[in-house]
């Protein structure tokens, strides 16, 4: 899956004669990797990056999109490095390369403070609709015992018309005869 203009292309070509052991074994990852960032077009993290890149003397623009230039270093630097076991110090042009590279990225973002207001907007109201919910489920809970409660008394209202219904109606049928 890789093309002459990827960044597993430019790996590979950073890695040379070396095995793909003894490169992930320079950056301190798996041979897998390797093979993923070479084949699969996996990119590799940022730390793995600034590895690569501080090892051996490249940018991170020309890694990730071929643009910029490129100092090969020797066998010899690329053997420095791996004796250092950690990134070497980036050169004044990597830093003022990597600044606009910043710069660049900062200014295709954009502003993103409309986006974080209007995530603020949405966190609020996705809390207000949590309250709104609970509260409505109180509510219903409060309706239904109400309803409960009716229940219980027209139940008992209609066991007291019965009650009194019973000898009333009797009383009631006697005292007219009488009468």
């Amino acid at each position: 899956m890789r093309t002459k203009n990827s960044v597993g292309e430019r790996i590979r070509k950073l890695r040379g004669m070396n095995t793909q052991t003894e490169f992930a074994n320079l950056l301190g990852i798996t041979q897998r990797a390797v093979v993923n960032y070479e084949t699969q077009g996996r990119i590799p993290r940022g730390s793995i990056l600034k590895k690569i890149c501080s090892c051996f003397g490249v940018s991170e623009k020309w890694l990730l999109t071929g643009s910029d230039e490129v100092n090969n270093p020797t066998q010899q630097e690329a053997a420095v490095c791996s004796k250092m076991g950690d990134m070497s110090p980036i050169s004044k042009q990597e830093k003022r390369q990597l600044a606009d590279f910043i710069v660049s990225e900062k200014n295709n973002l954009g502003d993103t403070s409309p986006i974080l207001d209007l995530q603020q907007k949405l966190l609020e109201a996705l809390q207000e609709q949590n309250n709104l919910l609970r509260e409505n489920a109180h509510l219903r809970l409060q309706l239904e015992r109400r309803d409960m409660r009716i229940r219980d008394l027209e139940r008992e209202v209609a066991e007291l018309r019965e009650a009194r219904k019973g000898p009333s109606a009797y009383g009631a049928g006697v005292a007219g005869s009488a009468g």
